[in-house]
């Protein structure tokens, strides 16, 4: 199966100067997010890639780039497709923006984590969702003394005979 993992502001904002908007501000994400993508492949891009600095453990990471990468934990392609090619059980996107595009097409659910925030700064925005994707679970958490914002989770998947 192919998801794409995201999480975005009221604004659907992910990003702004090759960071995420609020990184240290909310660790239940992060905890979401490992628990998600935990034994499955990631698929990013280069940009997604260097900002994280390193290859995340316990998942196979897949680097997408027209460039070379200079890394060994890494596996390295030159397209979405190749990536997906290269990916062994549950397929994962985890961004940026340009690799969201391109593979929103494809995939069959999205994990995304909405902050209630608005974020001003915000430069790379995730794509929104057409007639075609309908929520299938929602699970909402209010701001506490670790997590700054208020966020759900929430499922989506595409709806049967839409892709």
């Amino acid at each position: 199966m192919k998801s794409i993992v995201v999480a975005y502001d009221k604004q659907r904002g992910i990003g702004a100067a090759g960071d995420l908007l609020w990184q240290r501000d909310l660790p239940a994400d992060l905890a979401h997010f490992k628990q998600l993508t935990m034994g499955g492949s990631i698929v990013m891009g280069r940009k997604t890639y260097e900002s994280i600095g390193r290859a995340l453990p316990g998942r196979e990471n897949i680097v997408v780039s027209h460039g070379p990468i200079d890394a060994t934990d890494v596996i390295a392609v030159t397209s979405l497709e190749a990536a997906y090619a290269a990916a062994h059980g549950n397929i994962f996107v985890i961004g940026g923006g340009q690799i969201y595009e391109q593979a929103i097409a494809g995939v069959d659910v999205v994990y995304a984590t909405e902050v209630q925030q608005t974020f001003p700064e915000a430069t790379v925005f995730f794509p929104a969702l057409d007639d075609s994707w309908q929520e299938r679970a929602r699970e909402p958490h209010v701001a506490d003394d670790r997590n700054k914002y208020d966020y759900d989770f929430v499922t989506y998947a595409r709806t049967s005979g839409t892709r």
